[in-house]
């Protein structure tokens, strides 16, 4: 099979950004950030789809070309936000402590470290900055994941890479549970890059049997199977954001479970939203989904900045949180069309860009 644009993408793009920013906004739903992990799987999966593709028609992966797609993607729109921030940590009137969290924010964010910066020391960045550390771990995952993913295809073609995702989810999975009997704190599970890799994993592995052919069939061999799976896949995403509060904060039963077992429900919400028009597809090709979605890069990278800033206003300031909100809207749509479609526009090879999924961040 092979992956087009797809606007229900775009809708998915648009859900997991509309439960992040609702979270960290209103506080509701309760399990908005898994968000992040929605978009850590359209991430694999696209990725890991696109090079397939490009490697089953081209017999090569033109790494110098997807880096430098990456970069074009990702790099000037979040040096954008970081501006305002490298100001204030010039600026005289800030010293101590502030002045340092904002300079290893920024170094953190710049090098791509802001998730082990996070997991082991969560008071370090500044609150405008922590949600970076999502970004960071899409940016580690662009650079390991196509040397990777060569050398597998080299000694064992897609079928190695699955199986090989496979033991690689079963290990983190295992190890992940390790550390909760150790008693890692929340800080070091949810930030850590090797503690919250299911996502990212379980969207790779769909990438490769979605090129491969050998999803289930009852996944993909009807348009009514893909309706009820997609239908079924939307109802346990929304669930799961509702009611993920309800379990304690650190269990073995939610370590181990809810990560991956979520990202395998996204993992076949993505699925069907490509495999073929479908009413699941059409819902998720909504045009409001559709348009939050191509921002949600920006709007990520905004929102939570914005919100602390208004947040420190004064009390009479009514709707102070609706307005970060809005404002963070207007500057994403202002970054995507100024700043994103700009660098876009003089990328080199004609990959197709359904990878603007890919910044997949999002944060807690």
């Amino acid at each position: 099979m092979r992956l087009g644009y797809s606007r229900a993408l775009d809708g998915v793009r648009g859900i997991a950004i509309a439960l992040v920013v609702g979270f960290h906004a209103f506080g509701w739903p309760r399990g908005g950030t898994l968000g992040v992990d929605l978009f850590f799987v359209l991430s694999g999966f696209l990725i890991t789809t696109l090079l397939l593709e490009e490697q089953a028609t081209k017999k090569t992966i033109a790494l110098r070309a997807f880096y430098a797609r990456r970069a074009r993607r990702l790099l000037p729109a979040l040096f954008v936000m970081l501006t305002p921030f490298l100001l204030l940590a010039l600026a005289s009137a800030v010293t101590g402590t502030i002045q340092r969290q904002v300079f290893v924010g920024l170094g953190a964010a710049t090098t791509f470290t802001s998730n082990i910066v996070v997991a082991a020391h969560p008071s370090s960045v500044p609150a405008g900055l922590i949600h970076l550390w999502s970004l960071a771990a899409e940016e580690q995952f662009y650079i390991l994941w196509p040397l990777l993913l060569l050398l597998l295809l080299r000694f064992g073609g897609v079928r190695l890479a699955g199986r090989s995702l496979a033991a690689l989810l079963v290990i983190a999975v295992l190890y992940r549970l390790e550390l909760v009997w150790r008693g890692a704190t929340v800080d070091r599970l949810y930030y850590g890059p090797d503690t919250h890799a299911d996502s990212l994993l379980v969207g790779c592995m769909f990438g490769c049997y979605f090129v491969r052919g050998r999803l289930p069939s009852w996944l993909i061999a009807s348009a009514r199977s893909r309706n009820v799976a997609g239908a079924i896949g939307l109802l346990l995403v929304g669930a799961a954001a509702v009611l993920i509060d309800r379990l304690p904060a650190v269990t073995a039963y939610k370590a181990l479970l809810v990560p991956t077992a979520f990202a395998v429900t996204a993992g076949v919400l993505v699925v069907c939203a490509v495999a073929g028009d479908s009413p699941i597809a059409r819902v998720l090709g909504l045009p409001p989904l559709v348009s939050l979605g191509r921002i949600s890069y920006s709007l990520y990278l905004w929102h939570l900045p914005l919100l602390v800033a208004f947040a420190g206003l004064h009390r009479e300031f009514g709707l102070r949180t609706v307005a970060a909100v809005a404002v963070a809207v207007a500057a994403a749509v202002c970054s995507r069309k100024f700043v994103e479609l700009r660098f876009l526009r003089h990328r080199t090879a004609p990959l197709r860009d359904n990878l603007s999924a890919a910044p997949a961040a999002a944060a807690v």
